[in-house]
């Protein structure tokens, strides 16, 4: 029998609670055999004006897999460097796990620009994109996709670090355990 298994990749610059929810709605619905989260070292496709040594970003979603019970860091593109494509994660996991049936978690802002994502139509037939309303109340996906629609929480990465550095509240933001650590480590203050 072959294993199910989620992917749920992101920059994690912090992890934070609309992550959470997402991580936990998905694994509801799909019930997977195995769910990792996937850090990106670069993503090609977006902006890196706060970057983050990997090692933290690390630290924070095993907090936050503590905090859910269910999870695992997949380390790949962090140990290859360089920028993220998924193509090439997606390879190394079949690698693993040949006959696993894999999905692979977007969101809206990623979907909308899912055709300039390198190899996407190989990638298309290697996993079933799962994409979760963000900024949307309902999302509308290609027949071969499923949509999860998750309570709205307009939380972001951005407005995390941009809290932290005007010595805002994140308490509610991100898990506890991650606000924690941010504070001990001194991240973002700069």
């Amino acid at each position: 029998m072959s294993k199910t298994i989620v992917l749920y990749g992101g920059q994690f610059n912090p992890i934070h609670t609309a992550h959470m929810v997402v991580a936990s709605e998905v694994n509801h619905v799909i019930k997977p055999d195995l769910f990792y989260f996937i850090p990106s070292y670069m993503s090609p496709l977006k902006a890196h004006d706060d970057y983050l040594d990997a090692a933290y970003r690390i630290d924070m979603i095993r907090c936050a897999i503590n905090e859910l019970g269910f999870g695992f860091v997949y380390l790949d593109e962090v140990e290859r460097k360089g920028q993220s494509y998924t193509y090439l994660t997606i390879k190394h996991i079949l690698e693993k796990h040949p006959n696993a049936q894999l999905y692979f978690v977007i969101g809206t802002d990623q979907y909308i620009q899912l055709e300039k994502w390198y190899e996407i139509d190989k990638l298309k037939s290697m996993v079933t994109f799962v994409i979760v309303n963000r900024g949307k109340a309902k999302q509308e996906v290609s027949n071969n996709m499923i949509a999860i629609n998750i309570p709205r929480i307009d939380i972001s990465s951005t407005l995390i670090r941009d809290r932290v550095k005007q010595q805002g509240n994140i308490h509610t933001l991100v898990p506890q355990s991650v606000e924690k650590y941010i504070r001990e480590e001194g991240l973002y203050e700069i």
